[in-house]
Order: C-alpha cells, then sequence, then structure tokens
C-alpha cells in the first residue's frame, strides 16, 4: 500500500523564471499530506503556544494515533505524514508510530520538535532507523537567553543546536528550521537565521505569531506591527533569492508581502488549519456553537479568518436562501441527486458539458421550475433550451459562434468569463459587446491553483477595462480594477460537493476547498487609503500571487472613477462589510439538504472528552476528601 511518488522534485530548481520558480513552490506545498498529533505533552512552556487551552499531557493510545495514520493513507492518500505534538518525541512509543507510518506506505515521514530528545545521539539513531526522514526544528532565538525566555524551558538552546548539528550533518535527514516571529525576535531574526546556517541549515519555515491559546494570552508581550520591522523582515525573506536556500512564510499576512509575493504561503495551508480544528467547525456547522476563539480581536490577527468569513456567509446564504445555483459540475451523475426541491433559494442547476448538444438532455432530468447555469466545452450557436439559461462563455471560439447568430429567448445571461483569450475577442469586438450589454456579465474567474491563473487570467485586468470603455456588469474583481463597469455581485454559485452525502451538511475539507477555490481574497497595505476599502475584500490569493498586489490601486476621493465606484458601492452596501474580525454576528445552524434530519449534536473533540473525564474524576476527589473531612471528629480537624 506504498503512496504515490510525488513528480515533483523536492530541490529547489536553478534558472528558472520567478513564474516557474512559484508554480514549483505550489507543486511542493501540494504534495498530499497528513498531520497526526501523539501527545498534547511538552518539555517546553512557549510564550506563544498555540495548545496551552488543550488538555494538557495527554498521551493518545497507541490504538488512537495508529488509526488517525491509517486514516491519512486511506482516506486521503498522504503521501508525506508529520508527527506532532506538543511534543512528539515525548511519547514512549514515538518510534513505533514511524514504523507503522513507514509500514502502511507514507513516503516521508516528518516531525517538527524543540529538540531536547534529539541532542541524545541514541535515541536520535532510534527515530532515524524507524523510519525518520525529516526533521523540523523550532528555534526561537539566536542566544539561550533569548531562546530560553521564549520557550521557558531552561537549557533548551543548548539541547537544540546540539541536535540541529547533528541532524544537518547527518545524509539520511533532512533538516529545517522555523521561527514563531513574534515582538521578542523580529527585531533580530536575521540573527538567528545567521546562527542556522552556520549550523548547516538552508531551508526556513517562518511563522507568524498567532491569537491562539497562550500566543493570545501573552499578546502583550508578542504581538508586533510587520510593518515597523519591514527591512529585518525583508532582510531574511531576500535569503529565499539565493540558490541555496529556501524560505516558506507560515501564516504570514498577505499583505506585507507587496514584491515578494512569490512568498505568500500557498492557500491550501488552509486546509490543514481547519482539519486541525475540524471538531470545533463540525460543532458551528451543526449546533451554532461559535469557536471559542471567535473575538474580533483575536480574528483580526488570525490566519485563518478569512475562511471563517466564507463560512459564515456561505451559512448565511443558505438561512436567508440567496444560493442561485446547484453546482454539479462536470459529474453528470449527480444530476440524480440534484435535491428536490432545490433549497436555499437556488433556482439554477449548474452542468459542464463536453458538447452544447448534450444540453437537451440534461434539460430533461431538470426538477421542475429550476433554470441552467451551463459551461460547454465546444463552440456552437446557443439552442434555445426552453428554460431560463446561463451560458458561460470561457473562449474567444464560443464568442464567435454565439454572437455571430440571434439569441434564443431561453438565454437570461451571457457569463463571459475574463480570460486573456476573451479580452482581446471583447476589445476586437467593442461593438458587439456595447450592443448585448443588457445581457451580458463580465465574470473574473477564480482559481484554487495558481497555475491556472498563470495560464487563464488576463494580465492587468484594469488595463483591459479602461480599453473597453464600456458601462458593462462586471463581478470578481475589486473596485479599482475595473473603471467605468456597473459594479455586481460575483453569481452565487454553491457546488454539490461541498455537501456530505452522507448527512446532507457541508463536508468540512471540501468546503475548505471552496474557500481556496472562491472565497479567499486579499489586500496590499496601501488598500487602508483607499476611498471604498470598507465595501471591499480584495482579489483572489491566487490572481495576486501571480501578477502582484501592485494590481490593486487604491481609489482617492474627488477621481471621477473613484467617486463613481463609491456612489455603486455604498448603494450595494449601505453599511460596510462585515467580517469575522469586525464582530460579524454568529450565524444559527442552517437547514439540512432537503430529505435530511438537522443534526442533533456534533462530535466531540477526543481531548475534550479527555478534559471532561479529569474534570469529572477531579470532582469526584474533592467531593470524597470533603465527605472523608466532614466525617472526622472536632479534635481531629
Amino acid at each position: 500500500m506504498g503512496a504515490t511518488e510525488p513528480t515533483v522534485s523536492f530541490l529547489k530548481p536553478e534558472d528558472q523564471s520567478t513564474e516557474e520558480y512559484m508554480l514549483w513552490r505550489e507543486e511542493v506545498a501540494n504534495v498530499p499530506k497528513h498531520w497526526v498529533r501523539t501527545v498534547t505533552a511538552c518539555n517546553s512552556h512557549c510564550l506563544f503556544c498555540l495548545d496551552m487551552d488543550t488538555p494538557r499531557n495527554v498521551y493518545l493510545s497507541e490504538e488512537e494515533v495508529k488509526a488517525e495514520i491509517l486514516r491519512g493513507r486511506t482516506e486521503m492518500n498522504a503521501w508525506k505524514i508529520i508527527l506532532s505534538g506538543g511534543e512528539a518525541s515525548l511519547h514512549p512509543l514515538f518510534p513505533e508510530f514511524i514504523r507503522y507510518a513507514r509500514e502502511v506506505g507514507y513516503g516521508r515521514i516528518q516531525t517538527v520538535t524543540n529538540g531536547w530528545r534529539y541532542a541524545d545521539r541514541d535515541y536520535y539513531e532510534t527515530c532515524v532507523k524507524a523510519g525518520l526522514q525529516e526533521m523540523t526544528f523550532s528555534l526561537h532565538g539566536h542566544t539561550a537567553e533569548l531562546h530560553n525566555r521564549l520557550t521557558q524551558h531552561k537549557g533548551s538552546f543548548d539541547r537544540i543546536v546540539k541536535a540541529i548539528r547533528r541532524a544537518s550533518r547527518d545524509p539520511r535527514m533532512i533538516a529545517s528550521v522555523d521561527v514563531v516571529i513574534n515582538k521578542q525576535n523580529v527585531g533580530v531574526l536575521d540573527k538567528i537565521v545567521e546562527l542556522a546556517v552556520r549550523l548547516g541549515i538552508t531551508e526556513f519555515d517562518l511563522l507568524h505569531v498567532i491569537p491562539q491559546s497562550a500566543g493570545y494570552d501573552n499578546r502583550d508581550e508578542l504581538f508586533y506591527n510587520p510593518r515597523a520591522y519591514l527591512p529585518v523582515l525583508q532582510k531574511v525573506f531576500r535569503l529565499n533569492r539565493h540558490p541555496g536556500f529556501v524560505v516558506w512564510t507560515n501564516r504570514f499576512p498577505v499583505e506585507f508581502l507587496e514584491g515578494m509575493e512569490d512568498l505568500i504561503q500557498d492557500p491550501h495551508k488552509m486546509l490543514d488549519e481547519i482539519n486541525g480544528r475540524r471538531f470545533h467547525v463540525r460543532k458551528y456547522l451543526d449546533t451554532g456553537e461559535p469557536l471559542h476563539c471567535r473575538e474580533p480581536d483575536r480574528c483580526q490577527h488570525c490566519f485563518i479568518e478569512p475562511y471563517c468569513t466564507t463560512m459564515d456567509r456561505s451559512i448565511e446564504r443558505q438561512n436567508e436562501g440567496t444560493w442561485e445555483v446547484w453546482d454539479v459540475g462536470a459529474e453528470r451523475r449527480l444530476l440524480k441527486e440534484v435535491p428536490v426541491p432545490l433549497p436555499f433559494g437556488i433556482d439554477k442547476v449548474g452542468v459542464t458539458l463536453d458538447r452544447t448538444a448534450e444540453v437537451d438532455r440534461v434539460r430533461a432530468r431538470l426538477p421542475e421550475g429550476a433554470g441552467l447555469y451551463v459551461r460547454v466545452g465546444d463552440a456552437f450557436p446557443l439552442p434555445d433550451t426552453g428554460v431560463p439559461t446561463v451560458w458561460v462563455a470561457r473562449t474567444a471560439a464560443q464568442l464567435d459562434a454565439w454572437f455571430g447568430a440571434p439569441w434564443p429567448d431561453s438565454v437570461d445571461e451571457i457569463e463571459v468569463q475574463l480570460t486573456a483569450g476573451t479580452a482581446a475577442w471583447m476589445l476586437a469586438h467593442r461593438d458587439l459587446v456595447e450592443g448585448a450589454l443588457a445581457s451580458l456579465r463580465i465574470h473574473q474567474p477564480s482559481h484554487e491553483h495558481m497555475k491556472d491563473a498563470s495560464d487563464d487570467d488576463v494580465r492587468d485586468p484594469h488595463a483591459f477595462f479602461t480599453a473597453l470603455g464600456l458601462r458593462v456588469r462586471a463581478s470578481g474583481l475589486p473596485a479599482c480594477n475595473t473603471p467605468g463597469a456597473e459594479l455586481i455581485e460575483a453569481r452565487p454559485v454553491l457546488p454539490a460537493d461541498t455537501f456530505d452525502k452522507g448527512t446532507g451538511r457541508f463536508d468540512i475539507r471540501q468546503l475548505s476547498r471552496f474557500h481556496v477555490r472562491e472565497g479567499y481574497q486579499a489586500k496590499s497595505v496601501r488598500c487602508e487609503d483607499c476611498l471604498v476599502s470598507d465595501r471591499c475584500d480584495g482579489m483572489h490569493i491566487n490572481m495576486v500571487r501571480d501578477q502582484g498586489l501592485a494590481l490593486l490601486r487604491p481609489l482617492v476621493a474627488g477621481e471621477a472613477w473613484a467617486d463613481d465606484a463609491r456612489a455603486q458601492l455604498h448603494a450595494r452596501h449601505p453599511e460596510p462589510l462585515r467580517r469575522i474580525r469586525h464582530g460579524r454576528p454568529a450565524q444559527p445552524p442552517a437547514p439540512s439538504l432537503p430529505g435530511y434530519a438537522m443534526p442533533t449534536s456534533a462530535p466531540e473533540d477526543p481531548l475534550a472528552i479527555v478534559e471532561a473525564n479529569r474534570k469529572k474524576e477531579r470532582e469526584e476527589r474533592l467531593a470524597k476528601a470533603k465527605a472523608m473531612f466532614a466525617g472526622t471528629t472536632p479534635e481531629a480537624k
């Protein structure tokens, strides 16, 4: 049951363009991986620890850990496993877990560690012989004083330095260093990296401190303004330009990486983050109980805030009935599973067809009263479907065919997805576009992977809309990139695969992918000065990664388009957009799909069960002690 070997090389390529290098990073970041916790115990007590509010000193059973290791292979087809904690090496069966991971077929076995136990040669050798191949060491200071203060563990600096030196010199081992950047160490980040380089490290994972657990409790000591430290941050980030080094950022705010967009973390990291909180997310989706960390002061610093906002808005659309399309995509078999009646305000079924002629068969299988949202692979004049139909044009050939014949009455709208090809066609046939404005929208599609954005997207949409010069309806882009357009919302399309077939409710992993594909947007720090910043979420993350934050051009009051855009957006959104970080109210649980019951509860986090049992035992011991004390004589008291 061996894992499928990734086709990508893990060695940093040489002599590549920036775009090619970013695509390589995306491939590496998207190698299927699975994180497995072995313990919550840790021999450090880091000031920024994310797990301090989970039950401490839990050693998960052999059965639990092995079941989760196996789940990564059988359910997720993961090639790489990361054994983590707490400090994973504290588990007495840690070498056995490494051996088991190798037996069930993982191609790469990694751990993230404070290095303490690996300073002992015998333990290090035991783990390597069991199959451990990659170690990421958490080094947070360049001196014992700084590192030990942050880890709250005397002697930890000397031990980790010894372990890093051993691992980096071992040809059997891949060694890297991660650093949690915070107020205590950001000013000397370059010195920490210099120390690691002297120890033989060439790969770094730079983590931004986030507001979870101890990281939030100690925020006055840890939180910092990245803008104030950009010189030292950029000095370290530039190390990534050196052919011998690789630098990754982890949870680092996108807005501060302008000019270094190749360092923006791959958005699929969100899937790992959500998987680690899946029990809390499940409880919110099914019972309406908000995540315990849901506080505006925290959320404005949190890496997963964009996901939580997408999740909230999706639930809100379910509750308010404002979804429009139930999208089965290319999976025609899902047409048999279209919910009846269509839920959540949906009135169209979305399909992706190879041939236009197939639309007749699809039409015959629609629920009564439903319209269509159709993407096709060929280019023929539009047929009359007999139901309201939105046709999605994705190629210049389709525009040639569709604009070359009268449209039937069933055409509800032509949605032209903005690509390099369709943009060139529209500029060359401006008169035809102008004649169809009443039935036309231009939509900037978003993409789950940067490669698709790089292959398809028009370069500089602002320049395109300026050249087109028409009051065309436009969606999918911020106002600064659509001068002269009529600004409308993106069509709310709900993919069928975001729902679990067994429960009729959102599947967490698929909802996370939906967020990456559709909902994840970002801004530049310059956007703070934009006239419509409070009515704009920014630009999709993969367009930002592909073309850079420079595409975002803050609108300034007094400019004709700025004032026009402001009037349009204020009319559409009388109140500023509310995200989780702005105190957006939590949503009640949304209805299940038709035919499915509402959940009466949600699965409990196994660690929460452990903590509840511990609490019960403590209360029983206390009650017993009180009873014994109450039964003693006054003299004994």
